[in-house]
């Protein structure tokens, strides 16, 4: 990315991209107990949801697919990602293993199983990503069934409650896209606070160094439709939250927020989801990235 004076590291790391699943992954997709998922609602919001199951709910059946398995799903029936498949298709998924701080992206467009069992994502593209800001977490699914019509809240700006959440948190996801038919999520991390409160719908988000390939901000710089999610790892609820991204290359840094980038974004927000949608998930934190700033 030009801007971040990185083109060419970005180059080099952009042949990484495949379309498809390596054959080396194709397990670590199967064992995988939930995936985050980037989509579309119908004014074209982004929202970015943890979708859970016992272990094999997803699988890459052959390097060219991903299949999921709602049978075997527990996160909330009515989380919105699965209106918005019905009328977008296109999907942005990362599986990521927090105790190994393993990570893989597959995006591609969805259709669903003729007998309504599942749909299957075709990968578009498909890539690793760096272990760097990754809190080690290991989970377990201790709920056998799929949750339905968990509780749910929504509003348009940032409750004192939900600052006190977003404050303390270690960990995020962020949704981008470049047009409607490629969108993405990423994940971002850091010690508790990394995420500034500027006001009740405006947060601070720091850049740190990664592997520079800028898939986020590549898509903010064409496309400033944003989501971030927010997972409380003691409670299973989700704070979902749609908007849109401002990028701050020049913002001053003198407490060195951003491990040295000078980079920080802003998310203003639109509206936000919270749900009790992963009630069924158990977590044990293990400990913080090395590399947190």
């Amino acid at each position: 990315m030009q801007r971040a004076w990185a083109a060419q590291i970005a180059s080099r790391n952009g042949r990484l991209i495949a379309d498809k699943v390596p054959s080396g992954a194709l397990k670590f997709v199967d064992k995988q107990p939930f995936v985050l998922a980037a989509s579309l609602d119908p004014e074209q919001n982004i929202w970015v949801s943890m979708l859970a199951g016992q272990p094999g709910f997803m699988q890459a059946e052959s390097p060219q697919a991903v299949q999921l398995n709602t049978e075997h799903l527990v996160s909330a029936e009515n989380d919105i990602f699965w209106s918005n498949v019905v009328g977008h298709p296109g999907v942005g998924l990362l599986f990521i293993e927090l105790a190994t701080r393993r990570r893989l992206k597959v995006n591609g467009p969805v259709s669903f199983a003729p007998d309504g069992t599942g749909l299957q994502v075709q990968v578009q593209e498909c890539f690793p990503l760096c272990p760097r800001y990754i809190q080690r977490r290991e989970v377990a699914v201790t709920a056998a069934t799929r949750q339905a019509n968990a509780a749910t809240e929504t509003g348009g700006h940032f409750t004192d409650a939900l600052q006190s959440w977003i404050t303390s948190a270690d960990t995020l996801f962020v949704g981008s896209g470049h047009d409607d038919d490629h969108i993405d999520v990423g994940h971002r991390g850091g010690n508790p606070g990394f995420v500034q409160i500027l006001d009740e719908r405006t947060l601070r988000i720091p850049d740190y160094n990664g592997n520079s390939m800028f898939n986020s901000l590549g898509n903010f710089t064409i496309n400033p439709r944003a989501a971030l999610l927010f997972v409380d790892f003691k409670s299973g609820e989700t704070l979902q939250l749609t908007g849109h991204a401002e990028l701050d290359f020049t913002g001053p840094d003198e407490d060195d927020t951003t491990g040295g980038t000078g980079r920080y974004w802003q998310f203003h927000l639109h509206s936000w989801r919270r749900q009790a949608s992963l009630a069924g998930l158990n977590w044990t934190f293990l400990d913080y990235s090395p590399f947190n700033v």
